[in-house]
């Protein structure tokens, strides 16, 4: 029985426009809970790490490269406080696809991970008890000749449950799309 479906997006209009129409339809029949995930990179911070030697010999003395270097040193961005505003800045595009589901009547969870996009849509599978995977084929690159993306093959390779991948030009040939109010009228 599916009652957890994930749905990596990756913040692009692509992404969103080629699952959620498949995700309504299949979730509300379900009663199924819909998992919103994004997987962000890990940021690195900045903290003048980045410095050359002051010498060959001198190695632990380090030296601002530039003038952005100097900046960087006297204000660091830490590694967690860089990923705290990733998660919020995520969460906040999430939220609005949430809210649209939502209104539908699907139960919906909101998540962003650090890691690859592949690894960590994989290890929130396990994590969530996910039971369908459904995404899109390509993400924010859109298509490009090959059947599917490179973290689109790679969850489907790998997921120990099932995953639907969905093309995004399938979305206007094989469902009826929401007309906008200026063709209502």
């Amino acid at each position: 029985m599916i009652k957890r479906i994930l749905v990596p997006l990756d913040s692009s209009a692509l992404s969103e426009a080629t699952v959620l129409p498949y995700v309504e339809a299949l979730a509300a029949p379900l009663q199924a809970t819909v998992h919103l995930l994004q997987v962000l990179a890990v940021p690195s911070g900045r903290s003048g790490g980045l410095f050359k030697a002051a010498a060959a010999f001198l190695t632990d003395v380090r030296l601002p490269g530039s003038e952005a270097d100097l900046e960087t040193a006297q204000h660091p961005v830490y590694k967690e406080s860089e990923m705290a505003s990733l998660e919020a800045e995520a969460k906040s595009r999430l939220m609005p696809v949430a809210e649209r589901l939502q209104a539908k009547g699907i139960a919906v969870e909101v998540a962003v991970v650090f890691g690859r996009p592949a690894g960590g849509i994989l290890q929130y599978v396990d994590q969530a008890r996910i039971d369908l995977i459904v995404m899109s084929t390509h993400g924010e690159g859109g298509p490009d000749g090959y059947a599917f993306g490179p973290t689109a093959d790679r969850v489907a390779r790998r997921s120990p449950v099932p995953v639907t991948l969905v093309r995004p030009e399938e979305v206007s040939r094989s469902l009826p799309m929401p007309r906008s109010e200026t063709e209502r009228a």
